[in-house]
């Protein structure tokens, strides 16, 4: 069978791009798994459809002899990632396609859902990164499927807001950690206490359905109070700030200013990437990685319970939708600080520490046999055909 990306090139969740290998920027290629995983199965073909606006150096621009680059940049970029051109089929034409491929956009990316129509296969939109721009441009091409981290359905106001059109199935991509987390430091010698960890951002966008522009107050929370916290958490999570001057955009030249301004007048979070993430879940016995307001966990909850932490997050339903369980893979609490404190005090006394490190092994060993990237890739690809079949069966075959 066939899974067809749009611009397989400019997605920097999969590959890392052109535009980011030439500004020396770098990414979290969250995705590359999956990418990984299909070009190493035999019984998958792995197609990129190339449509008129591919050039990822400057999706917006129009010009017909700059987008005659977009196959030349699909090459190189390919070369670049040390990917076998020869697995990958490129499409010309969006009648390419196939009734029995699989087309994945990712609507982090407008130019991707450029389609004349509906595709003739099942269209599944990567909500990774979701925000509120695309959802018309979703909704008239008709995407049959929903893929994220969360069944933002269930939890998420924007969601709710904004895409409340869509009738299709939603299916679970979960986190997935990175190879470098892992179980340095034994649980015995590590701080008797939690560490907080994750970024703090602001979205103007979401103040309409909020009414606060912080996508994660409850990292925020816990930076507002650090220092009465001290005795349960040390806090290092950091502020990315709202007012960001660099020049920001899709055009070369603006990229070139961005570039140029982050490295003599940038620095956001320099503090907060001064130190080792590994090192810093390893030093402490818990972990606590603030969820996103819009509906979402944190990716850091898998890294630390992949480095031996026992997480702390909220009972809101996100980590059993994963299968895991509160009091066996991880440590509930109620969002509020004083439920915090007492949980993380329940477990600092001698009397609990046996307990503390069951959860801890329990989740890490958990999320290392479910969270890795063979198994998310398999069990993604396993739903999506199964969607498939009940999309054909729909649809007449």
């Amino acid at each position: 069978m066939r899974i067809v990306f749009v611009n397989l090139h400019g997605n920097e969740f999969l590959l890392k791009t052109l535009n980011k290998i030439i500004f020396g920027q770098s990414v979290a290629i969250k995705h590359k798994y999956l990418l990984d995983y299909l070009l190493s199965r035999d019984d998958i073909e792995v197609c990129s459809y190339i449509n008129e606006r591919g050039l990822s150096l400057s999706y917006s621009t129009t010009s017909k002899f700059l987008q005659s680059f977009r196959f030349l940049e699909h090459k190189l970029a390919l070369r670049l990632n040390k990917i076998d051109s020869s697995k990958v089929t490129v499409l010309r034409s969006e009648t390419e396609i196939r009734r029995d491929d699989i087309v994945i956009v990712y609507s982090y990316y407008g130019n991707q859902m450029l389609f004349s129509s509906h595709p003739a296969a099942m269209v599944v939109n990567s909500f990774i990164h979701f925000a509120t721009a695309p959802a018309d441009v979703m909704r008239r091409l008709g995407v049959d499927v929903m893929v994220n981290e969360s069944i933002l359905s269930k939890y998420s106001l924007i969601y709710a807001k904004y895409y409340d059109w869509f009738k299709g199935e939603f299916l679970l991509q979960p986190f997935v950690y990175g190879d470098r987390f892992k179980v340095v430091k034994p649980f015995a010698e590590r701080q008797n206490k939690a560490v907080s960890v994750g970024t703090v951002t602001y979205m103007h966008n979401i103040t309409e359905v909020y009414g606060d522009p912080c996508a994660q107050p409850a990292r925020k929370q816990i930076k507002d109070h650090a220092t009465e916290l001290t005795q349960w958490i040390d806090c290092f999570n950091s502020d990315y700030g709202e007012d960001d001057k660099s020049f920001k955009g899709n055009n070369p030249v603006t990229r070139v200013l961005g570039r140029l301004y982050s490295k003599f007048f940038g620095g956001h979070q320099k503090k907060y990437y001064s130190f080792d993430m590994v090192e810093k879940f390893n030093d402490y016995k818990m972990c606590i990685v603030g969820e996103e307001i819009m509906g979402i966990p944190g990716v850091g909850f898998v890294e630390g319970m992949a480095s031996g932490c026992a997480y702390i997050g909220q009972t809101i339903g996100y980590y059993e939708d994963y299968g895991m369980q509160e009091g066996v893979h991880y440590i509930g609490y109620d969002g509020t600080l004083d439920d915090l404190k007492a949980k993380i005090s329940y477990y600092q006394q001698p009397e609990h520490q046996a307990e503390l490190e069951r959860i801890a092994t329990t989740g890490c060993e958990f999320v290392r046999s479910h969270f890795n990237g063979p198994v998310a890739a398999e069990q993604l690809l396993n739903r999506l055909i199964d969607a498939q079949q009940r999309w054909l069966a729909e649809h007449n075959g």
